[in-house]
């Protein structure tokens, strides 16, 4: 393991100054800061405890979180737990907006809490993030989503292949109106998943009516006004992809609410980052991609990498489509429901 005079030896600076560096003094050079800091982090340098070597890797998580951290966010969390586990460190949890000092760089953060490396999500300073650890060697990886820098590691999932394969067995089921929930915020993953839409639609040879691409968060909620705008819709869908597990359920519930009949009335496919799937009625088609997976396999990886440093990771996990319970023929006249709840049986245009 890397000591405080190794880095010193290397940099060609006094130990001193390193130790100034590493505890954030502000008056240090910051060309020489940013020297000594990618020497420390190539040399797996790591503060101890007494005798012991810190054991810990970060995982920067949005300052806002949902209040029930989601569904993906929690199987994001107990993932790299179990990764940390079985390879004998601890997992914490940062958040960049609060904890970091001023001028403080993130490397300089992550050693004061104690970290190894940093496990990242979509967050609005990503990219400035990742500017800085790799420019400084700092042992990272991104979940869910992909850079084009070849010195960023990642692990993602493909979405895109399922969503065209939703998409399509919707068209082959007869749906021709197909409402797409998009969600906005996310990262690479969520781009693709609308554009797996679009391609099946232009295999299939149809137009993509603008109205049904409805701009969606990540909340149940969400889901619910989702649903509220497509089916007040002179000509409403009959079938509906959402592109988020939480506003997946939310649209799921507000069908049912609003008295249509799943899938009878109007088909729905959602998507299933744990296994919400598995507890709806009747049990949802979906989109699925493993999320706690995807977080153990980077886990693993990331703390492998401490002690033996290797290429970066870039890899992409294949997502599944999978057929249950919520789609079945288009109907012959879709049901528009007014703002005021009212049902009512449109008229069929031939498009179905």
């Amino acid at each position: 393991m890397a000591s405080v005079r190794k880095i010193a030896s290397e940099a060609g600076v006094s130990p001193a100054t390193v130790s100034r560096i590493l505890n954030n003094d502000p008056d240090v050079d910051q060309t020489t800061r940013e020297s000594v800091l990618k020497i420390a982090n190539t040399l797996g340098y790591s503060p101890r405890i007494g005798r012991r070597v810190k054991t810990i890797v970060g995982i920067a998580l949005p300052s806002d979180p949902p209040r029930d951290l989601g569904s993906f966010n929690g199987s994001i969390v107990t993932g790299a737990s179990r990764g940390c586990r079985d390879e004998g460190f601890n997992l914490a949890i940062v958040d960049l907006l609060t904890e970091r000092k001023p001028n403080e760089a993130y490397t300089q953060l992550f050693s004061r809490l104690g970290m190894r490396g940093i496990i990242l999500r979509r967050l609005p300073s990503l990219d400035e993030i990742l500017d800085e650890l790799v420019a400084e060697s700092y042992p990272h990886v991104l979940l869910a989503d992909r850079n084009s820098d070849e010195r960023v590691s990642w692990i993602d999932t493909d979405s895109k292949t399922p969503s065209h394969e939703a998409v399509r067995h919707l068209i082959e089921l007869g749906h021709r109106r197909i409402m797409v929930g998009r969600y906005t915020r996310g990262g690479s993953d969520t781009v693709d998943r609308y554009q797996g839409y679009l391609e099946a639609h232009e295999e299939a040879g149809l137009e993509v009516d603008p109205r049904l691409a409805v701009d969606c968060g990540d909340e149940l909620d969400d889901g619910s006004r989702a649903i509220d705008f497509a089916l007040s819709l002179p000509d409403p869908p009959t079938a509906i992809y959402m592109t988020h597990s939480m506003s997946s359920l939310g649209a799921m519930r507000r069908l049912l609410e609003r008295g249509l009949r799943i899938p009878e009335d109007i088909s729905i496919v959602g998507l299933d980052d744990c296994e919400s799937r598995l507890i709806t009625h009747p049990r949802m088609t979906c989109v699925r991609q493993d999320a706690y997976d995807m977080a153990y396999r980077a886990t693993r990886w990331l703390v492998r990498t401490l002690e033996s440093p290797g290429e970066p990771l870039r890899e992409v996990v294949p997502g599944l489509f999978e057929v249950n319970q919520t789609t079945t023929v288009a109907p012959g006249t879709p049901i528009r429901v007014l703002p005021d709840g009212k049902l009512v049986i449109s008229k069929d245009d031939g498009s179905n």
